[in-house]
């Protein structure tokens, strides 16, 4: 399994229009993306201007999927994103040293 952490800095009072925005793209992804296990929109309590959208992808195949072929280096981004931003996304790939729990089925 594969963690792919987005960190963006958002201009100040830009914050509410950044997240309503990503949290909208983001709402299809599951549906869209096989392999995406499970996925998150954080704001930093101490600074609302930093956010980070985590995702926790199957493989390599599936962030190709989702990512391109440059996945490692190139952050997935909507449009006119950048208006929002202070400096350039920061990208970040981490590996789960231990399987996440089993969810129980209702």
């Amino acid at each position: 399994m594969i963690v792919r952490v987005s960190e963006a800095h958002v201009r100040e009072g830009m914050e509410d229009e950044f997240l309503t925005a990503l949290r909208e793209l983001v709402a299809t992804f599951p549906g869209r993306y096989r392999g995406l296990l499970r996925h998150d929109v954080l704001v930093d309590l101490a600074d609302p201007g930093r956010v980070q959208y985590v995702s926790e992808w199957e493989d390599e195949s599936a962030l190709v999927a989702y990512a391109g072929d440059d996945w490692r280096t190139q952050p997935v981004t909507f449009p006119d994103e950048e208006r929002f931003l202070r400096r350039p996304l920061m990208l970040r790939h981490l590996a789960r040293d231990t399987p996440p729990p089993v969810r129980q089925e209702s």
